[in-house]
């Protein structure tokens, strides 16, 4: 009896064994305090950053406007040469040069629009009321028939940028071409690349 009871014992006395084993392995170093290198890296790179500002602010506007001015300048350029890489964020993808070419394809009645208008309110000018009266009636009619271009122009070239790229680049293609066919031909930016009755380039 006494032998089954010491034997018994052992197994609920074994695991003692492995404490200090366990105890030696959490209380091994571990490095802490130690900037770890991706942290030095991270430190140094700030470092450079707030090095290459300039530390008088007058200065740091003045750098950020120069930049600014070279950005726009760059994207002028690019408009008037062709060069899509530094186009406008706005003009930048395959979608917008198709709607481009889908307004630029034809003439527009929407472009006679800006100067119907101008000539509307030069009418103003002369102080004749029958001259002004036929200027405002001539305005009312240019704005009402335009809006109704712009909408139906709207509705075709989002439903033929879905037919060809898909609906997820429909947004904003419509009031894109909507202000370019406002504009007159030569005054386009970017310019058009297709001539009249000419089909868009995917």
């Amino acid at each position: 009896m006494f032998r089954r009871s010491s034997s018994a014992k052992q197994p609920i006395d074994a695991p003692v064994d492995e404490v200090p084993a366990q105890a030696g392995k959490t209380e091994a170093p571990s490095g802490k305090g130690r900037p770890t290198p991706s942290r030095r890296d991270a430190e140094s790179a700030r470092k450079q950053r707030l090095g290459a500002l300039p530390s008088d602010p007058k200065q740091a506007k003045r750098a950020e406007r120069d930049a600014q001015r070279a950005s726009y300048d760059r994207s002028r350029q690019a408009l008037k040469a062709g060069d899509e890489r530094f186009y406008p964020a706005r003009d930048q993808g395959k979608a917008r040069a198709f709607v481009r070419d889908y307004v630029d394809g034809r003439f527009r009645l929407l472009e006679l629009l800006m100067p119907l208008v101008v000539l509307s309110w030069a009418t103003l000018i002369t102080g004749k009321s029958g001259v002004i009266v036929v200027g405002e009636l001539v305005m009312e009619v240019v704005v009402v028939v335009g809006l109704l271009l712009g909408v139906l122009l709207t509705f075709r070239v989002k439903r033929a940028v879905a037919a060809e790229f898909g609906p997820e680049d429909v947004r904003g293609t419509g009031f894109y071409a909507f202000s370019r066919a406002l504009m007159p031909r030569f005054m386009r930016q970017p310019k058009a690349r297709v001539t009249m009755s000419g089909k868009p380039k995917v």
